[in-house]
């Protein structure tokens, strides 16, 4: 036999061989082939007689496991719904692929894919976030507080009184000496809101910047595009610059969230209360407690209030509050800052509306800041703690109103701010 002869040419020579009556074993002989081989691609010939004899795909010709184009575009739009978060049940929660599956089964669509399967479908579609667009790889610009009062957390923590009522328990801390202010109310709008800062802004005074999660009563809500809502025109008006962590990332807020813990097992656990006037009225006692006796870590044996002592705030006093109209704010001149992760298309969201970054960014942390008496819109990004920032791109952001100067009753010294924070 030519040991150069190719195998389908091995095959056609043993068929022809065949064709002309030899015997199978002297074929398979010549050949160096078994009968079993010369048979299957005799049977080969019978059936498709124009065959090349070339080598099939073993591959089934159909596959059980497919799943079907309606059920496919079912797991696209479900992650779409989930992670838009537009009504209350979708708001909160999880958008995996476990969560996905869930929603199918509810749903009742048939046949519901395994968690993989939904996986591979969201990847194909560029909708799961690849290795270094979800992970602490990248480094976070953490704002920091450079004296008393230069930057404030607020956050709300959820409670529920035995019979049902609810108290939506608003704190705010000051990172810097760690003084508190909290209040409790009976919801969480954004008037309600609006009313805890200013008690808190007349308790501890006005910080330059006060940071915010995207709770729609602080960001204005998922609805519309380019909200600037109650809590972010009330920080403008009063010479404050807003802070908003990025999505689903608590752990950017972690003093706050520290703070709700220790809240939790010296307050809330410790007494059963009956309503919310009792909360009401209890809470000072705690806060008494946390300002002179509690010595955060942080203050290395030092209580908030000995941290605090002498320091001179710039409270909002009466006068000030009198000055704030009533109903909607104007529009006023300053800066708000969006902390965002670009995500794997190279975009951020904003205000409810998407903003191109760019791909290189993937995964990296970015700081969007408006300023509005310019119309401008300026990404910024810094690598590492020993970098500066560097502005990225810049971009034309109308407001669509007129934005009004500060009123001169509210005017301080705010450009070290911008020593920290350019833009």
């Amino acid at each position: 036999m030519d040991t150069q002869t190719s195998e389908p040419g091995l095959r056609r020579e043993a068929v022809r061989r065949r064709l002309q009556g030899q015997r199978v074993c002297d074929i398979c002989h010549d050949l160096q082939r078994s009968p079993r081989w010369l048979n299957k691609w005799w049977r080969e010939y019978q059936r498709h007689p124009d065959t090349d004899f070339a080598d099939h795909s073993r591959a089934p010709l159909t596959s059980p496991q497919k799943i079907p184009a309606a059920v496919g575009q079912a797991v696209i739009a479900i992650r779409h719904t989930l992670e838009a978060g537009r009504t209350p049940e979708t708001r909160y929660g999880l958008i995996g692929a476990r969560a996905i599956r869930r929603q199918m089964e509810r749903l009742h669509v048939q046949p519901v894919p395994s968690a993989s399967t939904v996986q591979r479908l969201l990847a194909a579609q560029g909708l799961t976030h690849p290795l270094g667009a979800n992970h602490d790889s990248a480094y976070y610009p953490w704002p920091q507080a450079w004296d008393i009062n230069a930057l404030f957390a607020t956050d709300i923590i959820t409670k529920h009184l035995l019979g049902g009522e609810t108290i939506q328990n608003f704190h705010t801390i000051d990172l810097s000496s760690h003084a508190v202010c909290l209040t409790q109310h009976a919801d969480k709008t954004s008037a309600t809101a609006q009313a805890h800062l200013l008690k808190t802004w007349a308790a501890l005074g006005r910080p330059f910047l006060h940071q915010f999660d995207n709770e729609g009563a602080f960001s204005g809500g998922p609805t519309h595009v380019r909200v600037l809502g109650t809590v972010v025109r009330l920080c403008l008006y009063c010479q404050i610059e807003p802070v908003f962590t990025p999505f689903y990332e608590p752990k950017r807020n972690y003093q706050i969230e520290t703070f709700h813990s220790l809240w939790v097992a010296g307050f809330w656990s410790r007494h059963q209360f009956t309503d919310g006037d009792h909360v009401r009225s209890e809470t000072p006692l705690f806060v008494r407690w946390y300002r002179t006796q509690y010595q955060p870590p942080e203050l290395e044996g030092q209580t908030p209030a000995q941290r605090r002592r002498g320091f001179q705030p710039s409270p909002l006093t009466k006068p000030l509050s009198k000055l704030i109209p009533d109903g909607r704010l104007p529009l006023t001149a300053g800066r708000i800052h969006v902390m965002r992760k670009v995500d794997p298309q190279g975009t951020i969201t904003l205000l409810n509306e998407t903003w191109p970054v760019g791909k290189r960014w993937m995964g990296e942390y970015i700081r969007a800041t408006i300023n509005t008496a310019q119309q401008q819109l300026s990404f910024w990004h810094k690598p590492d703690a020993h970098a500066d920032w560097r502005c990225i791109k810049t971009r034309l952001f109308r407001t669509g109103e007129t934005v009004h100067d500060l009123q001169p009753e509210f005017r301080r010294n705010s450009e070290r701010c911008r020593d920290y924070w350019p833009g």
